[in-house]
């Protein structure tokens, strides 16, 4: 079975969905001959759809971020991966928004064969806002990628280092700021910080690192340098961090709403996200329980195995053979 997976131009700085399918086509056994296509600049995309088409694969899978792409393969033969909506529910408004609703949204997803949503948070938002028909539509969380593994680490009770990966709006890095004001700690931030949040971090006393363009690698280090994971976001299609976190056996925070309750597990150190009072007493206990503290690391690994490579590219695999062989 000829599989080809259609990726977006690489972007620096960009690379979850990248390493999710890295980690997903790793795990194919020998029946898919698999091939990842990166796309060119877009002024290129009637090009790039006539390489594709070239190819006659079995399967196109448009792998998210370039929707697209789906209007211009054979229809029959193409699953499409939604992540999220967020860029059209909060970060578009006008023209461009409906021009967006239909060239990346309505249009890809009613072509495409097959549809898959990262998580039923997803596939709600989906069907609620797009009206897509929910039977059209299969979850299939993400995985974490091999590179995110337990290491022992002493924890540094009287310091420790906070990791936070992802510094947009809606990562509601500033409320986690405030929580940690006069908590012995360091902060590590990964993605950039604007003026706001600098003057946020120093009204509050905040000992912050910042790191942008990380690499994989360097991001799944700085898990293992790290003593908790936050990740305390209003919104998000997954939440790749927290089961990143539970797989580096890190003990983890993250916000009791919906994708990262279900994605965290039934025992996870849940706060909600708008109450900056409930994130202090959640890393506080965190840092002072080392018992509670343990069993968040034991029931965090236990959960990423929900996630593994093997799992999730099993259940890709099957829906290949749908399209492959209706």
């Amino acid at each position: 079975m000829k599989v080809v997976l259609v990726r977006r131009q690489p972007c620096s700085g960009a690379f979850s969905i990248e390493e999710l399918f890295n980690a997903v086509t790793a795990a194919f056994g020998p029946e898919v001959e698999w091939t990842n296509f990166e796309l060119g600049p877009r002024r290129r995309v009637l090009l790039d759809a006539w390489r594709l088409r070239r190819l006659r694969a079995d399967v196109y899978h448009v792998t998210g971020d370039v929707n697209y792409m789906t209007l211009l393969l054979p229809w029959r033969r193409t699953l499409l991966t939604v992540h999220d909506i967020g860029h059209y529910l909060h970060g578009l408004r006008g023209l461009r928004r409906r021009v967006y609703e239909w060239l990346w949204l309505r249009g890809p997803m009613k072509a495409a064969a097959k549809l898959t949503a990262i998580s039923r948070a997803t596939a709600q938002d989906v069907v609620t806002h797009l009206g897509i028909a929910a039977e059209r539509i299969q979850v299939i969380e993400n995985c974490h990628s091999p590179a995110f593994r337990p290491v022992a680490r002493p924890f540094n009770v009287d310091r420790p280092t906070i990791l936070q990966v992802g510094t947009r709006s809606y990562k509601n890095v500033p409320r986690l700021v405030a929580a940690l004001a006069g908590i012995p700690c360091r902060l590590v931030l990964i993605g950039p910080v604007d003026d706001d949040l600098q003057r946020a971090l120093h009204e509050h006393g905040i000992d912050y690192q910042n790191h942008v363009n990380l690499t994989h690698q360097q991001v799944a280090q700085a898990y293992v340098d790290c003593d908790i994971v936050s990740f305390v976001s209003i919104g998000e299609g997954f939440g790749v961090p927290i089961i990143e976190a539970q797989a580096s056996g890190r003990p983890l925070v993250t916000a009791d709403a919906s994708p990262m309750r279900e994605v965290a597990g039934p025992d996870a150190c849940l706060a909600k996200p708008e109450n900056v009072a409930a994130i202090r007493a959640a890393v506080l206990k965190i840092i002072h329980d080392p018992q509670y503290r343990q069993r968040l690391v034991d029931t965090g690994l236990e959960n990423a195995r929900r996630f593994s490579p093997e799992q999730i590219s099993r259940q890709y695999l099957a829906l290949y053979r749908d399209i492959a062989f209706p």
